[in-house]
């Protein structure tokens, strides 16, 4: 359930690749914006009162006099855009439909908490908690709301970053004294790993393994609703381009794989938030810096970072090597100036020297790059004093690596997540 906002402005997207951007800056006034695609009906857009609609279009592509029209006989102030400065735009919404910036971290929260309360009633929460931005913000939200009406359910699949299961707990159980129900499912997940080598097939073998064992929690619970931390571009980049399905970047993610016996109904008050806003609202919530500012991390977690078979010893070597690589950014000052940095364990062995001992020992790789959909990614060059202090230190901390290298390759041609 999401109330209207007062003085919503809405972007209608005509073919515009970059309104995410368009939509941010304008939202970077405290004027909350909604991008809708060119084939809504107008009576969806009616239902969010708008004060006034921008017309974004790709001045490449072809015109759609016919739908336009549908947008101007709706009386409303209209501005068209083909030039994505955002300058006219915030002129426009400001002067012409007199917004007043009343889009707000502390106005969203009060909004938010009064939408959960609303829709939850007298029911009960359960949430998944990976530890990431988007559910760990989405667990305090709700638990804000309902307090030990929510449930967490924390999985430690055995594929986690040093310390993680520890700081998880610590946050949720012990700071904010919310009902979380821990369940080390590390053995489980890793023996079923065992010697598969193929990306996908580990892929599909942690998302499944995954999904029986929230499952099971699940059904103890016996919990009306699901929270899930979906936000803004989650459902953006589900919304076909030009109104054609096949447009769509990618699927929102849902409940979709649970068993047929749990019915839930949603609870998603993120949605309406980029990450950036996403990030705002969990520090005035009280969240941690560390998770706050926490980088993007893949859902099958460290197993795409382990090339080949994944064994725990590999995994050892794996999170120690990305801690080292985390601390020397972090002490560095370039955690922030990058959008996702770690580290790599590769099953290649080479000769170094240790102790002044010949040692035969395995590949870390280095990765550290910079993009603002994903979709393209750039390598950060790092200070090459930050690489060599790092490939010191790895070797000589982390038994079992001999070798540490640096991955220079952007996406294209490489993806950013080496499986």
């Amino acid at each position: 359930m999401i109330k209207k906002t007062p003085e919503t402005v809405i972007l209608l997207n005509f073919g515009c690749k970059d309104i995410q951007k368009y939509a941010r800056a304008i939202r970077a006034e405290h004027i909350y914006t909604m991008v809708m695609p060119w084939t809504v009906p107008v009576e969806r857009v009616l239902q969010e009162s708008p004060v006034g609609l921008i017309v974004c279009r790709d001045p490449q592509a072809s015109e759609h006099p016919a739908d336009l029209m549908r947008f101007q006989a709706l009386n409303l102030p209209l501005l068209s855009v083909t030039d994505l400065a955002p300058a006219p735009a915030i002129d426009f919404c400001k002067n012409t439909c007199g917004c007043h910036g009343l889009w707000t971290v502390d106005s969203f929260i009060e909004e938010a908490i009064q939408d959960i309360r609303e829709q939850v009633g007298d029911g009960t929460v359960v949430l998944g908690l990976s530890g990431g931005v988007d559910s760990s913000v989405t667990a305090a939200l709700i638990h804000r709301a309902i307090g030990k009406k929510l449930t967490c359910v924390f999985v430690n699949h055995g594929l986690l970053r040093l310390g993680e299961p520890e700081q998880v707990q610590k946050v949720f159980r012990d700071t904010f004294d919310m009902n979380l129900v821990y369940i080390d499912a590390s053995d489980r997940f890793l023996d079923k790993l065992a010697g598969v080598n193929e990306p996908e097939k580990k892929r599909k073998i942690i998302g499944a393994e995954f999904i029986d064992v929230f499952a099971e929690a699940a059904r103890g619970i016996q919990a009306k609703f699901l929270g899930q931390g979906s936000i803004y571009p989650d459902f953006l980049e589900s919304i076909p381009l030009d109104g054609n399905p096949a447009g769509v970047i990618k699927s929102h993610h849902n409940v979709g794989g649970l068993p047929e016996d749990l019915k839930f109904e949603l609870v998603e008050p993120l949605a309406r938030l980029f990450k950036d806003e996403v990030r705002a609202v969990g520090r005035k919530l009280g969240l941690p810096e560390v998770m706050i500012d926490r980088q993007p991390f893949p859902g099958p977690s460290l197993g795409v970072r382990c090339v080949g078979e994944i064994k725990r010893e590999y995994l050892r070597m794996l999170r120690e090597a990305d801690a080292i690589f985390i601390e020397e950014l972090r002490k560095s000052g370039w955690y922030s100036k990058t959008w996702q940095s770690f580290a790599v364990f590769l099953p290649v062995k080479s000769v170094g020297m240790l102790n002044g001992q010949r040692h035969y020992g395995y590949t870390i790789a280095l990765r550290s790059i910079l993009t603002s959909d994903a979709v393209t990614a750039q390598v950060v060059h790092l200070p090459w004093e930050l690489i060599e202090t790092v490939s010191n230190r790895i070797p000589q901390e982390v038994e079992g690596i001999s070798r540490v290298v640096f991955d220079c390759t952007p996406k294209p041609p490489a993806t950013i997540e080496w499986e």
